[in-house]
């Protein structure tokens, strides 16, 4: 055929025009439907799985049409843009593709319409922006302590998906949208940028609006099948709503299973969009320009017991964009700081703001936010656990066991049962993992002895090694990094004396696991009143009894109980924790505590009375030496229930004396301590009076009936 002939056909067969099934018309040989309108312009796939609306447009509730065109291609100028390159940045177009793409990645906000819509938050038809053009990124980078005081979250607009998506050629440029996710590296500081790099390679945490859940053994994929299939999960296209992640391929000599990863896109309801964002700016407007010096309290109080947040990864983000957190987090962080309010000089010519807010406004964002959990939802968990108790509450509240379940099942989705030192992740991410393991196990645990359960994570249902001292000193050096002008020079150090501290915590809750588990299940007690194994349970507890007078001899200098008074106070919910967990393992040996055994001198009761008698008189001195000092400091939610535990084993103590000596002993020992408990109310504020007031409730409550139970244990 003739080149004239051939270009006939050419344009014959350009002319010919077939109907499709959605509307409109598509060329000869094509094989696809015509898209949207609304998948046209973004550039994308328009997936219709049987009939209109796409999905993209279903999801967000859209208008799923076939009406506009095409719009008219148009080559470029050689030698205009030769003349550009020469004359510099005068010949740019600023709408163009590439340079869109890169203001986006570069900045929390972007000016484009050709690649807005690809990179700003896609759930819904309307998107909120602030009503001023600079950076988000740049402004509050640029905020200083001083001048955080004067920062006023930006007033909420909106901008249709009409104008996101047309093309600024009337000469009026767009309105900044912002972008409510994590900032890509290109965002960070420039000093900063090689760490960034090493910290995103291979991490799970870095994904762009993705999220990675873990895929367990009885999961919906089987993991030795996947492991033998090949795939590449970074070249897959759009049209899959999930793909596979391999991070470890096993080792079947050790019996270590495939761990893969599910990568699900982040795509969410309008109304959960419409909630975080209601929820980020309440917490912003709460702490009112405050939020730097609640982060520098934060990092002064709470952190050092709670070693919970990457330092350098928090700062990080919170100095380049603060709204890159979520709102969850944001809330939690401050909410805990907050109450130490009066221990910030340039926080004290304002009046304090209250706590519970705070908390309210996190609560409603991590019920969304735990549809797509990352290291940062379970963080939120588990500071959400540990908010100031109300002063009315004299028990624990149930809902606290449910937080408590909440961030376990967080922790077990994002796989962190699982050991990651030999998975293909960046080292910081692997010691992040194993630290936010080991604190949700702890909160399991203690909060399991709170409300007289067996702990939901059982020995046996995870591998993840315990911590090391490298583990919990990983990211907490941050001297000289972006954020570190937030906290105080002393804070910008890793604490070894802290990280000892953790990690003797870590040791007594593996004992208090086991006697859980071994003593205190309805099978034991079956056993215990039955007198069933009792040589061979009695052995069991000794066994723990001697673990943990193992541990407390072996105290670091500085962590035991004869330390000095400052270090008393500092290591205070540690020791309360460890007389909660002798008074558990005595209580045990001492059962079974009926009107029997009382009377019967071969007992249980009796054989260990003298044990239990010389546990409360410590516990009594070690009170006496922490409430006369100040208790300005963080206490965990859990050492209020376990300054309960040591209270009412006290009691315990004088209900079972049988003899008149013992109940002289008891009751000396009762009455010491409502004196100090009562000396310490007196100098005790909102932040602690929580903690002692439902011990100095049980104490008086004792006193007023005392004289009752002896009259009627002298009749009977």
């Amino acid at each position: 055929m003739s080149s004239e002939g051939a270009q006939g056909g050419e344009e014959n067969r350009r002319r010919i025009k077939l109907e499709t099934r959605h509307g409109g018309s598509r060329e000869s040989r094509s094989r696809r439907d015509r898209p949207c309108d609304i998948c046209r312009t973004r550039k994308s796939a328009c997936v219709i799985a049987v009939k209109p609306p796409c999905r993209f447009c279903e999801i967000r509730g859209l208008e799923c049409t076939f009406t506009s065109g095409p719009r008219p291609r148009h080559r470029r100028n050689t030698e205009s843009n030769a003349a550009g390159s020469v004359n510099g940045d005068a010949g740019k177009d600023i709408s163009s593709p590439a340079t869109s793409s890169n203001s986006v990645r570069g900045g929390a906000y972007s000016a484009s319409s050709t690649s807005t819509i690809d990179y700003a938050s896609p759930q819904a038809p309307r998107f909120p922006v602030p009503d001023y053009a600079a950076s988000a990124s740049s402004a509050i980078s640029s905020l200083s302590p001083a001048s955080d005081t004067s920062y006023q979250p930006p007033t909420r607009q909106y901008l249709s998906l009409q104008e996101l998506t047309s093309n600024p050629e009337d000469g009026q440029s767009l309105r900044p949208v912002p972008i409510h996710r994590r900032p890509t590296i290109e965002s960070r500081t420039k000093e900063f940028s090689v760490q960034e790099n090493e910290r995103a390679r291979d991490s799970l945490e870095y994904g762009n609006n993705t999220t990675a859940h873990f895929i367990g053994v009885s999961g919906e994929q089987d993991t030795d099948l996947l492991a033998s299939i090949r795939y590449n999960v970074i070249n897959e296209t759009n049209y899959i709503d999930f793909n596979i992640r391999q991070v470890c391929p096993g080792n079947p000599i050790t019996g270590a299973p495939p761990i893969h990863f599910t990568i699900v896109n982040d795509y969410f309801p309008k109304r959960d969009e419409v909630a975080k964002q209601a929820a980020s700016d309440a917490i912003e407007a709460h702490a009112a320009g405050h939020g730097s010096a609640l982060i520098r309290l934060y990092f002064r109080f709470v952190h050092p017991i709670l070693p919970i947040l990457s330092k350098a990864g928090f700062l990080m983000a919170y100095t380049t964009d603060r709204l890159s957190l979520p709102a969850s987090l944001r809330g939690a962080v401050y909410g805990l700081a907050c109450a130490f309010w009066t221990e910030e000089p340039s926080l004290k010519p304002y009046p304090p703001i209250s706590q519970p807010e705070f908390f309210e406004h996190a609560h409603a964002a991590l019920y969304r936010e735990m549809d797509s959990p990352k290291l940062a939802t379970l963080q939120a968990c588990l500071l959400v656990l540990h908010e100031q108790p109300g002063i009315s509450g004299t028990t624990e509240s149930p809902r606290i066991w449910a937080l408590a379940c909440q961030a376990t099942a967080c922790a077990q989705s994002l796989g962190l049962h699982q050991d990651p030192t030999e998975w293909k992740l960046p080292l910081w991410e692997k010691r992040l993992r194993k630290r936010l393991w080991w604190i949700a196990y702890i909160n399991d645990v203690w909060t399991s002895l709170c409300h007289g359960n067996t702990p939901h994570i059982q020995e046996g249902a995870f591998d993840t090694t315990e911590l090391t001292m490298e583990d919990l000193a990983s990211d907490e050096h941050i001297t000289g990094l972006p954020g570190a002008h937030l906290l105080e020079e002393i804070d910008q150090t890793f604490q070894k004396f802290n990280a000892n501290r953790f990690l003797e915590m870590m040791k007594l809750t593996r004992i208090l696991s086991g006697v859980l588990k071994d003593c205190c299940t309805l099978k034991a007690y079956s056993e215990t009143i039955r007198k069933v194994r009792n040589e061979e349970r009695r052995a069991i507890i000794m066994a723990y009894n001697d673990r943990l007078d193992h541990a407390s001899l072996m105290l670091p200098d500085g962590l035991n109980i004869r330390s000095s008074m400052a270090g008393i106070r500092t290591n205070g919910y540690f020791h309360i924790g460890c007389f909660a967990l002798k008074s558990i393992i005595v209580r045990q040996l001492m059962s079974p505590a009926t009107p029997e055994s009382k009377s019967n001198s071969d007992s249980n009761l009796s054989k260990h009375f003298d044990l239990a008698l010389s546990v409360g008189e410590e516990f009594v001195q070690f009170a006496a030496k922490l409430f006369s000092m100040d208790m300005k400091t963080f206490w965990t939610r859990h050492s209020r229930n376990n300054l309960i535990i040591c209270s009412n084993h006290l009691i315990y103590l004088f209900f079972c004396a049988s003899t008149q000596e013992h109940v002289a002993n008891a009751y000396s020992m009762l009455q010491r301590y409502q004196e100090i408990l009562g000396a310490a109310a007196n100098h005790a504020d909102w932040s602690n009076i929580g903690l002692i007031r439902p011990s100095i409730l049980r104490a008086d409550s004792f006193f007023h009936g005392a004289a009752d139970s002896i009259r009627s244990g002298a009749r009977s």
